[in-house]
């Protein structure tokens, strides 16, 4: 079986952490199926990507408002009134490149991690083609935007049951093409953490390599407060890594860029919170490890989004920039505190009522069979 998954750009993000994933699923379980990642947008104008990466970066640096004003109204609107923006001169182009790709690479099944390939695949589907081949949408937020193709698209796999229940009202998609699953992580992090007892509490720092951490402010807070211990994800971020390894303060621990999950892993099971920002993929991960989750920096759009669910779901705390650290500091030392914010993440996790792994293996053996039968009757009648 050949498949084909599509995230939008070559850049780490939640969409291609996703389709990782999902290659390392389907090739431990289908070792004989043939799947080949593409991000979208490289392949169709390596140049385009990376201007459109330099932008979306620039935007939500130096221009906030100014994405999430964009974002709000074009990619996701909370009402009714959703603006819609004529593309089609865009579309077509995109169109036409997505056929060229599928025409190339002949998948028997299409995953699209990534909103605009989906949109453009459903695009090409109202138009009659790509018909016969089933699509799977696997949703990387806590919530669906607008740019999603939906009615076109076979088969869903949402972050929780709300979202299934939207797909089910809003776009009239049957109940039995959507699967509660959450948004898939790799099997590292499906465990609930085994704690240790530590004499200090322990807080894995994340986004590093966003740079959001880059100031002295972080780091003398952190330096200010011996009595927890950090864990700083510092990615590719050298500068991060090498201010924080100069400090030489044994409760504050540097990591460059984790590429093993199972090292991750070990780090979850070390630690007592996370503070991060609301991205779907690294929220979904720590929910899995059953850690208290902490939010005190996110990017305007998506996370911003994401945030407002976490936050009226009581899955996530909110601590104020300026002094956040000590904010940290109070509420992990708070066991009652703790003790019901995990069981609200209990509680959150049945919502994910069909497991990823059972979800995509149905799917591929549904198709299979159907293949299987298709291939059946062609041969009976060339006889």
């Amino acid at each position: 079986m050949k498949i084909l998954v599509l995230p939008l750009f070559q850049f780490p993000t939640g969409h291609l952490k996703v389709a990782e994933t999902i290659k390392e699923y389907i090739s431990a379980e289908y070792p004989e199926s043939d799947l080949e990642i593409v991000d979208f947008l490289s392949y169709c104008n390596d140049s385009l990507e990376k201007m459109v990466s330099s932008i979306y970066f620039s935007w939500i640096n130096t221009s906030p408002s100014i994405y999430r004003t964009l974002y709000n109204t074009i990619m996701y609107s909370e009402n009714d009134r959703k603006f819609k923006v004529d593309f089609r001169l865009f579309s077509l182009y995109f169109e036409s490149k997505m056929m060229q790709l599928i025409e190339k690479v002949n998948p028997s099944l299409i995953i699209c991690s990534h909103s605009f390939p989906s949109s453009i695949i459903g695009k090409l589907k109202q138009k009659g083609r790509l018909m016969n081949i089933p699509v799977i949408n696997i949703y990387t937020d806590f919530f669906i935007n607008d740019v999603w193709a939906k009615k076109e698209i076979e088969y869903h796999l949402v972050p929780h049951s709300d979202a299934k229940k939207t797909l089910i009202n809003e776009h009239n998609i049957k109940e039995d093409c959507i699967f509660a699953t959450g948004i898939p992580i790799k099997s590292s992090f499906t465990d609930p953490a085994k704690k240790a007892k530590n004499k200090l509490k322990h807080v894995l720092v994340a986004g590093g390599n966003n740079g959001l951490y880059n100031n002295g402010q972080f780091i003398e807070m952190m330096k200010d407060i011996p009595s927890v211990a950090f864990t700083v994800l510092c990615g590719n971020n050298k500068d991060l890594f090498h201010q924080l390894n100069a400090l030489e303060v044994s409760h504050i621990h540097p990591k460059g860029y984790i590429e093993n999950p199972w090292e991750l892993n070990d780090i979850y099971n070390e630690v007592d919170a996370i503070l991060t920002k609301p991205g779907g993929v690294t929220i979904s991960e720590a929910l899995h490890k059953r850690l208290p989750i902490f939010v005190h920096n996110w990017l305007p759009g998506q996370e911003e989004i994401n945030l407002k669910f976490l936050l009226q779901e009581g899955l996530v705390m909110c601590v104020s920039p300026d002094n956040f650290l000590e904010e940290l500091q109070t509420a992990i030392s708070n066991e009652e505190e703790i003790s019901a914010l995990k069981k609200r993440i209990e509680c959150y996790l049945e919502k994910e009522s069909d497991p990823f792994p059972d979800a995509i293996s149905y799917i591929i053996e549904k198709e299979l069979s159907l293949a299987s039968v298709e291939t059946e009757r062609v041969a009976e009648g060339m006889f």
